[in-house]
């Protein structure tokens, strides 16, 4: 089971890079498989949909979703419980 970690609250199309790649520049495709995760500040749980981007050479998941506040939160595997 993978655990995922809050990284950052971010603005649509400002730029924001997940493993090198900047999440805007890419196509997210939805596993749609929902993921349930915590916000950063209250605690509350959201259940969130995990992405793929890619390019050529590498892949890359992370899950997004927009906060009751309005504010989109994203959230990368915890490479310790990988």
């Amino acid at each position: 089971m993978t655990d995922w970690k809050f990284a950052s609250l971010i603005e649509v199309d400002k730029e924001y890079k997940v493993d090198g790649l900047n999440i805007w520049n890419h196509y997210w495709h939805c596993s749609d498989r929902k993921i349930e995760v915590r916000g950063p500040f209250e605690g509350q749980v959201y259940f969130f949909n995990e992405y793929e981007i890619q390019t050529p050479t590498k892949k890359v998941n992370f899950v997004a979703g927009e906060f009751i506040n309005g504010q989109i939160g994203i959230y990368v595997k915890d490479e310790k419980t990988v």
